[in-house]
C-alpha cells in the first residue's frame, strides 16, 4: 500500500514508482519538514522557474502526479522518469513530489518523444494510496536509421533490454539469496515425473532461502537472477566473466534473520528454484542521438579498442540491429551508458583498410563489461568483431 499525506488542505501527493524502475533506496515515509514557496507547501527548494531559460518547458505538479506517469506524458515511456527526476535535483526524495512545484521538463527525453512517437504499453501506479499491477517488460522503440545529417535522440532501448537480458559479470559473484521452494508446490508438482520442472511466474508466493542476516529487507524489490554460462573470450581464450540472465522481479514481503517470503512482480522467464536475488540497480533507459556510421575515408579513432565476446543469440549467429551484445570494457575504462561504438572488422585483403561494420549504444554498464544494442549496421556481426569508441 503506498503511503498518502495530506497538508492543509490538499498539498502533498505520494509519488509511487514500481519497483521496475529501480527508486533509489530511500525512506517510504513523506520529509517532515515543510516550508511555504510562493502559493504551496514542499520540503524541497526548487529554483524560482523566473530563472529558467526563455524557452525552457516547464510543468506544475498537480494532485495525483507521479514521476512514473509524468514520464510516461512527457518523455513517452514511464521506464524513463529518472531522465526527469536527473533534470530536477532539487528533488533530494525521488517517493515523493508535491503539488505547486515547477519541474523542467525538457530536453533531451523531450525531443525524443516528439521525434519517435515512442509510447507505452506498460501500467504505471497512480498516486491515490491503492496499489495497481506492476508493469511489465516490453514496450516499443524507434529503429536506427542510417544516414542522416541531423540525428534527433532517442531511447537506446526499452525496459524488456535493460532488465530482461542480463549482464556479464564475475564469475562468482556473491549473490547469498535463492528461490528455495513455491506456496503452491503442490499445484505444480507433477506425479511420476523424474525431474519436476516447476517454476514461478508473476503473481506467485515464493519462500526465499536468506532473510536480514544476509541483507534481504521486507518491501524492498530484487532483481531474480539466474547465473548462466561462463564466457570466454573470442580471440584469446582467456575468461571474462559470467553471463547472469535477469529472470523477472521479486518483492520481499517478510523476512527474519534466516528466511523469507515475497511475491514475483514481473516475469521476463520462468523462476525456477535455486535463483539468486540482486539488489535492483537504477538502470535508466539512456538518451542519445545515434551518430552517423563512419565516412568511407575516416580513419580509426583507436580509443578503447574491445570485442564483441557474447550475444543474445547463439554465438556462430549473424546479429543485426536491434540485438544485444556484451563487449569487455566497462565503467574502469571511462564507458557510460549512452556512449556509441564503432563495430569493425579486418578486411580479409591484407593492407586493404578494415570494414565498418555498424554502431552499436551502450546500455548498461559493469566494471570491465557493458551491455550495448546494435543501432546501426552495413554489415551483419558476429561475436568476435572488434569496436572501437567514436
Amino acid at each position: 500500500m503506498v503511503s498518502v499525506r495530506w497538508v492543509a488542505p490538499v498539498l502533498l501527493v505520494a509519488m509511487a514508482i514500481p519497483a521496475a524502475a529501480a527508486v533509489p533506496k530511500s525512506s517510504s515515509h513523506p520529509p517532515r519538514e515543510l516550508h511555504r514557496v510562493g502559493d504551496h507547501w514542499t520540503p524541497y527548494n526548487p529554483p524560482d522557474p523566473s530563472t529558467y531559460p526563455p524557452n525552457a518547458k516547464t510543468y506544475t505538479i498537480k494532485q495525483g502526479d507521479t514521476l512514473w506517469a509524468l514520464g510516461q506524458q512527457f518523455y513517452g515511456h514511464p521506464y524513463l522518469w529518472p531522465q526527469l527526476w536527473e533534470a530536477n535535483t532539487w528533488i533530494t526524495d525521488a517517493h515523493w513530489i508535491y503539488p505547486g512545484d515547477v519541474l523542467l521538463v525538457g530536453g533531451e527525453a523531450a525531443e525524443a518523444n516528439v521525434a519517435t512517437g515512442t509510447t507505452a504499453t506498460s501500467t504505471g501506479r497512480s498516486g491515490t494510496g491503492t496499489e495497481t499491477t506492476e508493469p511489465q517488460p516490453g514496450g516499443g522503440v524507434a529503429g536506427a536509421t542510417m544516414g542522416r545529417t541531423e540525428p534527433t535522440p532517442i531511447a537506446l532501448g526499452t525496459e524488456a533490454d535493460v532488465y530482461c537480458y542480463g549482464y556479464l559479470g564475475d564469475p562468482n559473484e556473491p549473490l547469498p539469496n535463492s528461490v528455495e521452494s513455491f506456496e503452491d508446490v503442490e499445484v505444480m508438482f507433477q506425479a511420476g515425473a523424474v525431474t519436476q520442472n516447476s517454476a514461478a511466474v508473476e503473481g506467485h508466493l515464493i519462500f526465499i532461502d536468506g532473510g536480514t542476516s544476509t541483507g534481504l529487507v521486507a518491501g524492498e524489490t530484487y532483481l531474480a537472477v539466474l547465473p548462466g554460462k561462463l564466457i570466454y573470450h573470442p580471440r584469446t581464450g582467456e575468461l571474462v566473466g559470467r553471463h547472469y540472465d535477469y529472470r523477472g522481479q521479486i518483492r520481499v514481503l517478510c523476512a527474519d534473520e534466516t528466511h523469507a517470503r515475497a511475491m514475483v512482480t514481473s516475469s521476463c522467464k520462468e523462476i525456477d528454484i535455486g535463483t539468486r536475488l540482486k539488489p535492483m540497480p537504477q538502470l535508466p533507459i539512456p538518451i542519445a542521438r545515434i551518430p552517423d556510421l563512419p565516412a568511407f575515408c575516416d580513419y580509426p579513432t583507436g580509443r578503447n579498442n574491445a570485442f564483441i565476446v557474447s550475444s543474445s543469440k547463439d554465438q556462430s549467429e549473424a546479429l543485426g540491429v536491434g540485438d544485444l551484445v556484451q563487449i569487455d570494457i566497462g565503467r574502469d575504462d571511462q564507458l557510460q551508458p549512452g556512449d556509441f561504438l564503432t563495430v569493425f572488422r579486418d578486411s580479409p585483403v591484407i593492407g586493404q583498410p578494415r570494414q565498418v561494420l555498424g554502431e552499436i549504444g551502450i546500455l548498461t554498464t559493469e566494471n570491465r563489461t557493458s551491455t550495448a544494442k546494435i543501432v546501426a549496421m552495413r554489415r551483419s556481426m558476429v561475436v568476435g568483431d572488434q569496436v572501437e569508441r567514436r
